[in-house]
This record gives C-alpha cells, structure tokens and sequence, in this order.
C-alpha cells in the first residue's frame, strides 16, 4: 500500500466494546485528504462512519512537538469542525503545524471522560489541493443520461496526460458558480435506470459523468436519494423510485477511490449487520 493513504478501523468490538458508557459506535474514521503543507494552518477532510450518522460527541486534536523547547513540549489544538455530508467532515485549525510528525488525534466525550478512539499520522494523508474546495467543479443544472463514448469523448481522453489529468480541461469555457438551487440538488435531474439495475450498475454508468469512482458513485446517490433506500441500508435500492442526479457538493466528497471503497465497505457491513 503506498505511502499516504491511511486507513484507520476504530476498534469496535474492543476499546467501544470494553467502555460501559454510552458511545458514538464509531465504525470506522480516515483523513480523506490534507489540504496544507508542513508551516501552514491546518486544513483537511475526515472520512467518518458511525451508529446513526452521530458524530456530535466526537472532538478533533492536532497534538505536535514544540521545535523551539527541542521537542520537549507538545502543543495540542482543537480544530473546529464542519459536516460536508454525512460521510465527511470539514477540519480547520488556526496555530501553524510545525512539527512533520504532529498526529491527528480523535477522542468522544462520554459521561466517564474523554475517550481516545483513533492517533493519525497526520503528514502521511495524501495531500490534495482540489480537495480544499467542496466544488471542484460545476456543471450547469440538466437532466444526465448514460455516458456515451462518442468521438469528442474519445478525443478529450486521448489528450490525458501521465498523471492522468485531462489537457482539455483548460480549454473549457467557464462556467458561472451555481445557485442555491443548484448546490442542493440539480433541478429537474433524475439518473436513468429501470428495474433489473442495482446500486453497483446504476454507479459504474455514471461513474465518469460525474468524475468518481464507482464507489464514490454509489456513496453519492444514497446520500442524495435515501429515500430511495428501503430503511435507508444502502444494499436494499427499492425498485420504481426515481433517482435525482448527486449535486456538485455532495460528488466533491468523493474523489480518493481507495478510502471511498473502504468507507462503502464498513457502510455496508454495518447496514446488513442489522
């Protein structure tokens, strides 16, 4: 596994199991991506399963080394917090992050005390600059059919380069930020389907439309159609229920492959377990 992805299971069935107080049941936490470098106010996203969505109790530490008392001294700050979605959360601090192997710490406030659930390693979670915006991009409000491999489509992807990044994107026209309307929820946008598709199909169609991977697909239309979702598990899709299209903000989640993979997987576990 390279270096930088970090895969944290908080351990259920052993520290949350021993604790006799009531507890979030955290399933499973990992840094989704660090949006600053090393001397830089910290800034970053956390993926976050737990029992019931509830991650109210949970409280976000960056604890460093002082360099200046020759590491004698550790500092510790609380990051302020801010839900993306129900997956992800938003973390921003306001002291410099001097120290290259200050660790994010998670703890639960509970009736017996805090409790530590999870140390990071908080310099080996990748870095990523897009993810510093919940909207890596925009698209104007329309209805999306399946993707079609036409030639321009074929042409755009023959123009990627090594890393990946389609050349042709700088050459797009710009695009006006959206409304309110349209940070929702795209108006008038429903996904194509019929009755013989599953979560996993519907996903791996609109997959690239929407710049994801099929995980992050799938994670995207629970959250914006859990209505859709028999008790809202995401293994039970209810067949003739319309789906309405992810909106940009809720798509911007989902762009690591790897850590949306596992937190489907915890997802879905812990959903079937019940």
């Amino acid at each position: 596994m390279r270096k930088g992805l970090i895969e944290v299971i908080i351990l259920v069935f052993g520290v949350l199991g021993y604790i006799a107080t009531p507890m979030a049941q955290v399933n499973h936490v990992s840094i989704n991506s660090r949006q600053f470098e090393l001397n830089n106010e910290p800034q970053l996203k956390i993926n976050i399963v737990a029992q019931n969505d509830d991650a109210s109790r949970l409280r976000f530490y960056i604890r460093q080394l002082d360099g200046n008392l020759d590491g004698r001294n550790v500092l510790q700050q609380k990051l302020a917090v801010q839900s993306i979605n129900r997956f992800l959360l938003q973390l921003k601090g306001t002291d410099i992050v001097s120290d290259s192997n200050a660790q994010l710490i998670v703890t639960e406030n509970t009736e017996a005390g805090a409790v530590t659930l999870a140390v990071i390693a908080l310099f080996d979670a990748p870095y990523s600059v897009n993810s510093a915006t919940l909207v890596p991009y925009i698209e104007k409000p329309r209805v999306l059919p399946v993707a079609k491999d036409t030639a321009s489509t074929k042409a755009s992807k023959s123009r990627q380069d090594d890393s990946g990044l389609d050349q042709a994107t700088s050459l797009a026209e710009p695009q006006s930020v959206p409304s309110k309307t349209e940070a929702s929820q795209h108006a008038g946008c429903l996904i194509e389907r019929d009755n013989s598709d599953t979560l996993w199909r519907i996903a791996n169609r609109y997959k690239e439309q929407w710049h994801t991977s099929v995980y992050g697909a799938m994670l995207a239309i629970f959250e914006a159609n859990l209505l859709a979702f028999s008790k809202q598990k995401i293994h039970l899709l209810l067949k003739d229920v319309s789906l309405n299209c992810p909106s940009t903000a809720i798509l911007a989640g989902y762009n690591n492959k790897a850590v949306d993979k596992k937190v489907f997987e915890v997802i879905e576990a812990k959903h079937a377990a019940k």
